[in-house]
């Protein structure tokens, strides 16, 4: 007699977590090498620690928004690595979701150009500097029309990243300024400052959506 077997299910946390940070981890290392041979390429020769930081930061936050853009604009394929119910979610947040996705892959490039910027990369300094100051221009009014077309939780969560942002930034680029004012550490560089505040403000969201249970399996 034939028994009805059941396959056992793969747990939803490996499949909306795991497999998803796997493959994210993969792209991330994958495109960061190709970004350190860009750098140490003939095309720009090279560049200092603090530039190197910032172009890698720029990256990632190209990577995630461009995950978030091209999943939202597809959604079935978007359900798949992207931590939501299913494909509706992402279709209802359509708009809001490829706005993020654009701001995001904004503030990665004004961060790229700052960091390739001359004498000791290829842009010239007054075009990264009005590829720095519009694309922050630009994604603080993407912030803006985010803000507005969200739900009442996204409007929450966006403001709870807001105070979050803002006591990391005040103490790590506090403590680090009155350290380096008595004489205890090195100054930070502006660039080192302005990465910084990427990686603060990154931080932040993901541990406002986290105090929502918003990066628990869906």
């Amino acid at each position: 007699m034939m028994t009805d077997e059941k396959s056992p299910e793969t747990p939803k946390w490996v499949k909306k977590l795991l497999i998803p940070a796997l493959f994210g981890g993969v792209a991330g290392f994958a495109t960061s090498m190709a970004a350190m041979q860009f750098i140490d390429s003939p095309a720009v020769g090279g560049l200092g620690k603090s530039a190197t930081i910032a172009a890698l930061v720029g990256v990632l936050y190209i990577l995630i928004g461009l995950a978030v853009a091209v999943g939202t604009a597809s959604p079935k394929a978007g359900a798949r690595f992207l931590n939501v119910e299913d494909a509706d979610e992402l279709r209802e947040q359509k708009k809001v979701l490829i706005w993020s996705g654009g701001g995001m892959v904004l503030s990665g490039l004004s961060l790229i150009a700052l960091a390739l910027a001359a004498p000791d990369g290829p842009v010239p300094q007054a075009l990264a500097l009005a590829l720095g100051v519009g694309g922050t221009v630009v994604s603080i009014l993407v912030s803006v029309v985010v803000y507005r077309q969200s739900d009442e939780l996204m409007r929450a969560v966006t403001l709870e990243a807001s105070a979050i942002g803002y006591a990391l930034v005040t103490l790590v680029i506090g403590v680090w300024a009155m350290l380096a004012h008595l004489g205890y550490a090195a100054a930070p560089a502006p660039l080192d400052l302005l990465t910084l505040f990427q990686v603060l403000v990154l931080l932040a969201s993901f541990v406002a959506a986290g105090r929502r249970g918003m990066l628990a399996p869906r």
